[in-house]
């Protein structure tokens, strides 16, 4: 795979840099949050070199690759800048999607250094079980303390990250999470008499491998600072925004949202232990045979807080990690059985190829590139899982390390319950055998041996040859602006003028009214009001964007007279816009118009007029 060519197929599929508020990455996976996602290609990404498949869940639009992950994100992130880029509109998420979105960011930048350590604790618990360390020797401890590290000082991971998903200033969170951490905090803690600050009591708690307290600082500490950024005298805001930031957060922290995030931890962690007591057959069944949806819909890291904040109490994971780990063995079997069958040679080395990542624990590939894809094969993995979940819930079975479950970290279920280990495989056993029977019997689709599909192949012929079909229906949008026509490669702005974002055209407004171009639904109103998305009852998506950069008004000179939802006919009013006073502070007006969903049709053909008139047709559609 050349990384470089992959990431700039991927950057210019997903509509650009100026579509990118920003990027990350996990074991497997680019996850980007875009500011359009109607604007991402999916059918044309999965078919470049190196990406297995696209995926969109927690409010991130989430790129499939495979080990390759890193290189791949490296390359891409030489290719711009995708945290200063404020030129596209960014679309208004719900409220459920925005947690999710949250939780996934604050917690995927720090699992390398999660798993790092979980692998050497493994390692160390195999040297353990066959008598090759001595317990009371400096290798011993030094290797304790190396696993150790990353769930010790977890609140100053989670610190950072979640400074940077929360944009507030890294080294006032980390400062934070050094009070919670200190040591003469722990020795007044740990004193047995009463701590108190400004005459306010200190609750004792203990913050080392906690979760809730620190997450929940640094999103108070988000708007703090954005308050001392704001009420500070340009003058002394170097010295004045420094001093109220850490002068309210700290004793804030101390006396109020640390005791409330760890008595919050420690009835999650009661909740948890409670059901675990009870039900815990039941709990790993569902995680066996619910993780793949977990997974599609980014909430398995909604998981985490939970998972952490068992592990720092008990030491132990039997909530989470016993369910993946029988799940991710049924991937890779069924994986492995459709590697078997399939008569198409390249998807063979790809289905084998992820079957093994799979079963060593990185189940993506194996997930949206092959059995999700063929359907079937999903159902067996997800009877296998559940299957073979009942079973390690019934023996009890736990982890001590977290990280990535799968044959290889199979010592993390070393435990001080003999026979842990033994549940353990024998439930990977039971996923395997079972999941692969299951997809033989169920049997699948196979995939084509071009391996793309034919619709699409038909589709991108007929788009490259630009010749109009026979039979095929066409439609027209009329123009929603008087004024003057632009080709869009002309405009100042790479993302529309590349036609990254789709095929269109441009209009210089003479008038300031925007009116619909087709009979639909508006799709998105943007909360600044300089632009908005029709979906037209032929199925065009429609991107209207009034001037370049005129995000930065806020809203200011702009009328909206429509919401999300709307039923439109083609003529409505749906914006005013005052062009005198947008002109005034030198704003450019140029309106894109783009169909963000040009490869869904054989072509987009834009008028030859110099100017035109609301009403009059503008671009047609095939």
């Amino acid at each position: 795979m050349k990384h470089e060519s992959t990431a700039a197929d991927i950057l210019k599929l997903v509509g650009g840099e100026k579509n990118v508020d920003s990027v990350t990455h996990c074991a497997t996976r680019l996850r980007f949050n875009l500011k359009d996602e109607k604007v991402a290609n999916n059918e044309a990404l999965k078919n470049v070199q190196g990406v297995v498949g696209v995926a969109s869940s927690g409010g991130q639009y989430q790129v499939i690759i495979g080990n390759e992950v890193n290189n791949v994100y490296k390359a891409l992130t030489k290719l711009g800048n995708f945290t200063t880029n404020d030129d596209a509109p960014t679309v208004k998420k719900g409220k459920l999607t925005t947690l999710l979105d949250t939780i996934s960011g604050i917690f995927t930048p720090i699992l390398p250094a999660m798993i790092g350590c979980a692998m050497i604790k493994a390692v160390l618990l195999i040297l353990k079980t066959f008598d090759l360390v001595d317990l009371d020797g400096q290798f011993n401890t030094i290797m304790t303390f190396i696993g150790d590290a990353a769930y010790y000082f977890l609140p100053m991971l989670l610190a950072w990250s979640a400074a940077v998903k929360l944009k507030a200033n890294v080294g006032f969170a980390l400062t934070i999470a050094g009070v919670l951490l200190h040591p003469s905090l722990g020795a007044l803690m740990s004193a047995g008499e009463p701590v108190a600050f400004l005459g306010l009591p200190v609750t004792p708690a203990t913050y080392t491998s906690s979760v809730i307290p620190i997450i929940l600082a640094v999103w108070v500490l988000s708007y703090v600072e954005r308050f001392a950024e704001k009420y500070s005298p340009s003058v002394i805001k170097s010295i004045l925004k420094p001093l109220i930031v850490i002068l309210i957060m700290a004793p804030l922290t101390l006396i109020v949202l640390g005791p409330i995030g760890a008595i919050a931890g420690n009835y999650l962690a009661s909740g948890v232990s409670f059901v675990n007591t009870h039900a815990g057959w039941l709990v790993s069944g569902i995680i066996g045979g619910a993780f793949p949806f977990l997974i599609m819909t980014g909430m398995h890291y909604s998981l985490g807080p939970v998972v952490l904040t068992a592990y720092a109490q008990t030491k132990t994971d039997s909530i989470v990690g016993p369910g993946m780990l029988v799940h991710n063995i049924s991937q890779g079997a069924a994986a492995l059985a459709v590697a078997l069958r399939t008569k198409n040679k390249a998807f063979k080395q790809v289905a084998y190829s992820t079957s093994v990542t799979a079963l060593l624990g990185i189940t993506e590939p194996a997930l949206f590139g092959v059995n999700l894809r063929l359907k079937r094969p999903l159902i067996a993995v997800i009877v296998g899982g559940a299957v073979a979940g009942i079973y390690v819930g019934l023996f009890g079975v736990a982890r001590s390390a977290l990280g990535i479950a799968g044959i290889a970290t199979l010592p993390a279920f070393i435990t001080d319950h003999p026979w842990n280990l033994v549940h353990a495989a024998i439930g990977c056993v039971i996923a395997f055998v079972v999941t692969f029977i299951m997809t033989l019997i169920l049997g699948f689709e196979d995939v084509p041996e071009d391996g793309k599909n034919q619709a699409t192949q038909e589709k991108s012929s007929a788009t490259n040859n630009r010749v109009p079909v026979a039979g095929v229906s066409e439609h027209v949008l009329t123009a929603p602006l008087t004024g003057k026509v632009l080709e869009l490669s002309t405009i100042k702005d790479e993302a529309f003028a590349t036609g990254a974002m789709g095929k269109g055209i441009a209009i210089e407004p003479t008038v300031g009214k925007l009116v619909a171009p087709a009979n639909g639904v508006v799709s998105a109103v943007f909360p600044t009001s300089h632009a908005i998305g029709i979906s037209s009852n032929d199925g065009a998506e429609i991107l209207i964007h009034i001037g370049m950069n005129t995000v930065k008004l806020k809203g200011e000179h702009f009328k909206v007279h429509v919401k999300e939802g709307d039923t439109v006919k083609a003529g409505d009013l749906l914006i005013e816009f005052d062009t005198d006073a947008i002109a005034a502070k030198g704003y450019d007006l140029t309106t894109p118009i783009i169909v963000t969903n040009s490869d869904d049709f054989v072509d987009v053909i834009t008028t030859d007029k110099a100017s035109i008139t609301i009403g009059e047709n503008l671009i047609k559609i095939i």
